[in-house]
């Protein structure tokens, strides 16, 4: 059979997934206004968060639903790109695999949208404003002194590439002079970006003036990816208020994260939470409070964190936790965090002191790293189309196990068909300090009913594994065009997300999004995998209510026919016993959700499974 990757050498850090080229450096653009204090800018991810902090006092609001941009003004600098207005999102027609998600706006109906992507072309700088009438924020209800605690606050989606940075500037004297706050820049990564993200910053001391007001957005870049926004508002800062930022649960304080874990890789809950000061005032001792909720929904442990001392306005810290807490029961487990301070809080501003992640699972034997929705797709590695590529997630190994199979959820569209995909397994070698194949499934040619979904593959030679051992999953296509291609969802730490270029070259995605590539922690050695197809088959497929398993396993012991789910659950069993001749089974399967599930035939043989379709 082909063999579509080497053993590896040194590492190959990838820009990502997409059809961009590096350029010459642009023009760095010089702004001679002041530039913003430090960590003004707050990030919070809207995903787990309710924006209940929307209720305070709100001064001006732009929702952009008219579309036509709310009577804003775009203006193009230079280059190609501008500021429109879209209720779709970007073009996604520059030949990028990385696929950018429209903003998962609050207000629907249309937002702003810059398309360097679509609009760019290599080697060709952006400059771009979009900039608002003059607003009177007395009018919108301001009253107070020459001071006056203020905040602007949108939804966005921004996703960074090489050269590109986003701006927020504020004028108070009707756009004769501007002061500039950057928002973010390339370093922030694209990938596992938040969508929406809510973004926070202090404009107190931009504005004397209040009723001369202008906000301008300005974009800098250089055939990068773009930026999405919406529901711009200045509204009251309060004097106290702090919020979580983002949480971490599992091991990523050790450098890898899980949302699937085998019973028997199962390790003590690490966790923590970024708290930021996004009040007027200082705040002193800053911790939270965090609890962890079982499948059943019963607390089964919790605590305080240790505390941080203090934070000025837009200071932010991460406090980490050994909780003394290992899962034991399968399904879904949830942590809580609630965030506190010395100084009490207003309670329209503490809906942002809570987060909860419910991204772990205990299964019984899948391990995988990805979970929410799908952020983007992965077909091949910058300047690299056509040629063979693959992507997957790294694993650390808590105990001795094997690895037996890969599972892999295909992006859902019409690439997927009529490709020829292969898993592979590779096992780093620390002394070598490099990962080297060990084993591979089959070849497998894609059908239209896996777009959009898992199929699993047995691996030709399980993989045994011990403690402290570091493996790389992927899944891999023979390039092409058009070529396979496979989900992305859900931020994980830099590193864990690897495959292999053209060359069979290890390299990593940036700030990546987990790939939808899982392990299978079962030994499935028995019958060859076309033996297994010739006396194991599995009718109608898609099955509506009823499900028939042929069997044809001459002189099978203890024989058990089982049903699981995607994460590897075992939903429904039927001993069958020994078998000496044919046998035909036919399985209820009138209760199962629409979806992908496995049936699985276990027996002296070994274990073997095949993918049907429930309707």
């Amino acid at each position: 059979m082909r063999k579509i990757y080497v053993l590896l050498g040194t590492f190959l850090l990838a820009g990502a997934a997409v059809a961009q080229a590096p350029y010459a450096a642009a023009k760095m653009y010089k702004f001679e206004g002041d530039k913003h204090e430090p960590g003004s800018v707050t990030f919070t991810d809207m995903r787990d968060v309710q924006a209940g902090h929307f209720d305070r006092a709100t001064y001006f609001s732009e929702d952009f639903d008219d579309g036509a941009l709310g009577g804003w003004t775009a203006d193009v600098a230079f280059g190609p790109t501008g500021f429109e207005s879209t209720s779709t999102g970007h073009a996604n027609d520059a030949g990028s695999s990385f696929v950018i998600p429209a903003l998962l706006t609050s207000t629907s109906t249309a937002w702003v949208l810059l398309d360097s992507d679509s609009d760019g072309s290599m080697g060709v700088e952006e400059m771009a404003t979009l900039t608002s009438p003059v607003i009177d924020l007395t009018a919108g209800g301001l009253t107070g002194g020459p001071v006056y605690p203020l905040k602007l606050e949108m939804e966005q989606f921004y996703a960074g590439w090489q050269s590109d940075t986003i701006f927020l500037e504020i004028s108070d004297d009707a756009g004769a002079s501007w002061d500039q706050i950057e928002i973010a820049n390339n370093e922030v990564g694209r990938e596992g970006r938040p969508n929406p993200e809510l973004v926070s910053i202090n404009i107190t001391s931009y504005i004397v003036d209040p009723t001369q007001v202008q906000i301008r957005f300005r974009w800098h870049g250089n055939w990068d990816y773009g930026w999405q926004f919406d529901n711009v508002q200045i509204l009251d800062l309060p004097d106290n208020d702090i919020t979580v930022s983002t949480v971490f649960r599992g091991d990523y304080v050790n450098g890898y994260l899980y949302s699937y874990v085998p019973q028997d890789q199962a390790a003590e809950f690490v966790i923590g939470a970024d708290l930021k000061n996004i009040g007027f005032l200082d705040q002193s001792n800053i911790g939270f409070d965090w609890e962890i909720l079982d499948p059943s929904s019963s607390v089964v442990a919790s605590g305080t964190s240790s505390t941080i001392g203090s934070l000025a306005n837009g200071e932010n810290d991460t406090v980490w936790v050994n909780t003394g807490f290992t899962a034991t029961d399968l399904g879904q487990y949830t942590i809580n965090f609630d965030a506190f301070a010395d100084a009490a809080e207003a309670t329209e501003d503490e809906a942002n002191n809570s987060m909860t992640d419910d991204h772990y699972e205990l299964t019984e034997y899948t391990y995988g790293a990805d979970y929410g929705t799908p952020s983007g797709a992965f077909y091949n590695w910058s300047g690299n189309d056509g040629l063979p590529a693959s992507i997957g997630n790294v694993f650390g190994i808590e105990n001795d196990g094997v690895v037996g199979a890969i599972t892999s959820q295909f992006n859902d569209n019409e690439n997927v068909v009529d490709q020829v995909v292969i898993y592979s397994l590779y096992r780093y070698n620390n002394d070598a300090g490099e990962f080297e194949w060990f084993t591979e499934s089959e070849e497998y040619t894609t059908v239209a009913a896996d777009e959009g979904e898992w199929v699993q593959l047995i691996l030709e030679d399980p993989m045994t594994v011990s403690e402290g051992d570091v493996i790389l999953a992927v899944a891999g296509h023979y390039g092409g065009d058009p070529s396979a291609g496979w989900e992305m969802q859900g931020p994980v730490p830099q590193g864990q997300v690897m495959g292999t270029d053209g060359s069979g070259t290890i390299a990593q995605l940036i700030s990546p999004s987990a790939a939808a590539v899982r392990i299978q922690m079962l030994d499935y050695t028995g019958v060859e995998d076309e033996t297994m197809h010739e006396r194991f088959n599995v009718y109608p497929n898609p099955a509506n209510n009823e499900l028939n398993v042929a069997l044809t396993l001459i002189e099978s012991e203890n024989t058990t026919v089982n049903i699981l789910d995607i994460s590897g659950k075992t939903l429904q069993t039927v001993a069958v016993g020994d078998i000496n001749g044919d046998r035909n089974l036919t399985i209820d399967v009138s209760d199962l959700s629409t979806g992908v599930y496995f049936v699985e035939v276990v027996n002296a043989n070994g274990k073997q499974n095949k993918k049907f379709i429930k309707k």
